[in-house]
């Protein structure tokens, strides 16, 4: 059976559409067809002449995503542009940050305040501009996830919503082929800690854990494989297993290692968040033995250093930063270790983790 005609491969149900595509930007823009639309596109795709008709279009906006992930000041000054003349559609075409931010601009034009006012969990939201999904790296989740992660001025966090969720995600595997080694390893690795963490949590719910177990699977048969050339049947594999980490989200709650990364991310603006997950698996032996273990072989297997903080700029005079908001993590603790985390995640557990991750 090929990928366009696959049947559901989830157990969570979820609020897209999922439309499997072997032309994804044909079939996309014929779905658009008449109706006014945003376009956010990664910068990087530029380059690449399958995206050229999306680049021809009327109304389009360019993230360098490899530059910094997105800010809320980023989505305030597209939705200034945009407010009095709303379009029908926001899409966004590239990776996890270029889809949350198009996520963040879609919610945040159906509701007056600036985007770092929705910041966390439980915001009283109005329903924003549908968004539509084109994921060109395969792994994120973002296609489905109802999170847009953003860097603010004090935190870096997501716009936490079921309205936040695409309204369609049009998933073309062979939209990946341009994405570089090191981006393509990354962002599988990110699907792993992902699916790893939820199976291992004590609030999801069990159609989420199945479903994690299974993107768990698959994310393992694409890091066992040769991520340097581009080869279309793992691709389908990173497809598959980056809806599932999409599913898994909606029922489902990472834990301590996505708890210390939005530590890391804080200190160093240029920190990407798949490394810094990375990063804070390593420093989490205690917590997360296979998992760390298992870092350590898949880098070692596809000669990848293990990432430093001091490489970001990271160091002992940031501790005070780091700890405050790993503690603020509150819904991920309670993932990890369930009721009454707080005598386990004390300040000099927090402290303790910091140092060795600086250390190394």
């Amino acid at each position: 059976m090929s990928f366009k005609n696959s049947q559901p491969w989830w157990r969570t149900q979820v609020n897209s559409n999922v439309v499997l595509s072997d032309d994804g930007v044909n079939d996309l823009l014929a779905q658009l067809a008449g109706r006014q639309t945003l376009f956010i596109i990664d910068l990087a795709l530029s380059y690449q002449p399958v995206f050229a008709p999306l680049f021809k279009q009327p109304n389009v906006i360019l993230f360098h995503a490899a530059a910094c992930e997105p800010k809320t000041g980023d989505v305030d000054d597209i939705v200034a542009k945009y407010r009095k003349n709303p379009p029908q559609v926001v899409v966004a075409v590239g990776g996890g940050g270029t889809m949350d931010l198009a996520k963040a601009v879609g919610i945040c034009l159906g509701n007056p305040e600036p985007a770092a006012f929705y910041q966390g969990w439980g915001n009283e939201l109005n329903p924003g501009v549908p968004v539509w999904a084109l994921p060109t790296l395969n792994g994120t989740g973002a296609e489905l996830t109802p999170i847009a992660v953003l860097r603010g001025p004090e935190k870096k966090l997501g716009i936490n919503s079921p309205l936040v969720a695409p309204e369609l995600a049009m998933v073309d595997p062979n939209l990946s082929q341009g994405v570089p080694f090191i981006n393509r390893f990354y962002t599988m690795m990110d699907c792993y800690y992902h699916h790893y963490e939820i199976t291992l949590s004590k609030t999801s719910e069990a159609n989420a854990i199945k479903d994690a177990y299974d993107g768990l699977e698959l994310a393992r048969q694409v890091l066992a494989t040769d991520l340097k050339t581009f080869d279309y049947e793992v691709a389908v594999k990173s497809a598959k297993a980056s809806i599932l980490g999409g599913s898994s989200t909606i029922g489902g709650r990472v834990g301590a290692s996505h708890a210390i990364s939005y530590g890391l991310s804080n200190a160093a603006s240029t920190l990407p968040h798949s490394v810094a997950v990375t990063m804070a698996m390593l420093g989490l032996g205690q917590v997360y033995g296979e998992g760390r273990q298992e870092t350590i072989d898949i880098l070692a297997a596809h000669g990848v250093a293990q990432p430093k903080a001091r490489s970001y700029g990271i160091a002992m005079s940031d501790l005070g930063k780091l700890v405050k908001t790993a503690l603020g993590m509150d819904k991920l603790w309670l993932s990890h270790f369930g009721e009454g985390w707080e005598k386990e995640v004390t300040r000099e557990f927090l402290e303790n983790i910091y140092k060795g991750i600086i250390e190394a």
